[in-house]
């Protein structure tokens, strides 16, 4: 009479294995699982991080009221709204850089105006920029305002402080926010829709 015991035994072994390699193998996908999502969350939130990163684009009058607000500890702020104040609204020495081409008045321009079509030809150009604090690019149309502006065309702009978006066109800050490339937080980026009447 043969015993089935040995057989018996085979047999847990066997089940005891493949439950073994059941778990373990659900055991690795669920690890593998986690890792994905925790990769996920972390690429997730670096993103969101850049973005919240970008300062605030405004109004360019909210953004001057922002600088006047009262600063008991110093009157740094005051001074750097009547600065900015000064270089948006009084006469200064200044370089157009229009359609490629550019026209300087007086010396030491601390002001650079230019339309959009001709941002990608600054780095192209021998322009006097060491002293310019401020950069106002013009947006004309539509298709101008659903495009990017990359800021590291200015990387040369040693004392550029300021970047002042003046479209013609309807926007919001949401949409000049998303088109901003090479953010660089030295940079204040505020804006202005002027359709050439003084009401905006």
């Amino acid at each position: 009479m043969k015993s089935d015991t040995p057989k018996q035994l085979m047999n847990q072994l066997m089940k005891n294995l493949l439950f073994r390699k059941f778990t373990d193998l659900m055991a690795g996908r669920i690890i593998l699982l986690l890792v994905f999502t925790f990769c996920s969350e972390t690429i997730s939130a670096q993103g969101t991080r850049l973005r919240n990163d970008m300062s605030e684009i405004v109004d360019v009058k909210t953004f001057i009221s922002s600088l006047k607000t009262p600063d008991v500890r110093s009157r740094i702020t005051f001074s750097k709204s009547q600065n900015l104040e000064d270089l948006l609204y009084k006469i200064q020495p200044a370089i157009y850089f229009n359609y490629g081409e550019a026209k300087t008045y007086g010396e030491k321009p601390k002001s650079f105006f230019t339309d959009f079509r001709s941002l990608n030809r600054i780095n192209n150009s021998n322009l006097l920029i060491n002293n310019i604090e401020i950069v106002t690019i013009k947006i004309n149309n539509d298709l101008e305002l659903n495009s990017k502006i990359d800021l590291s065309v200015f990387s040369n702009f040693k004392n550029l402080k300021y970047i002042f978006i003046l479209s013609e066109i309807t926007t919001t800050a949401q949409i000049i926010t998303n088109m901003i490339r090479n953010y660089d937080e030295k940079y204040s980026i505020f804006y202005k829709i002027d359709k050439g009447d003084n009401n905006q």
